[in-house]
């Protein structure tokens, strides 16, 4: 599987920036590529389980997410399958 790396910098508190990746309505504006999230659950370790829909070079697809790891306002695991199988971690530092 390859890996990416990216890193950016948000001028606003750990906690708001968690808060906002946390809610998977909100992978729509951070991943141009998700046209669709839904059936949103949370799950016991905190975290959140859903499906969602792609769309890259006109081919669509579709997969579930689960977070597999859940620290809040520092870490978040999240698998995907499906269409596209991935593993993101999220970490967050002030």
């Amino acid at each position: 599987m390859a890996k990416v790396e990216k890193t950016i910098t948000i001028n606003a508190p750990v906690e708001k920036v968690f808060s906002y990746v946390n809610e998977p309505t909100n992978l729509l504006e951070i991943m141009p590529s998700m046209v669709e999230v839904k059936e949103v659950q949370r799950l016991p370790n905190g975290g959140t389980s859903f499906r969602w829909v792609g769309k890259m070079a006109g081919v669509r697809f579709e997969g579930t997410t689960e977070d597999t790891e859940y620290v809040p306002n520092q870490r978040v695991v999240s698998k995907s399958t499906g269409g596209i199988e991935s593993l993101f971690t999220w970490t967050f530092q002030p």
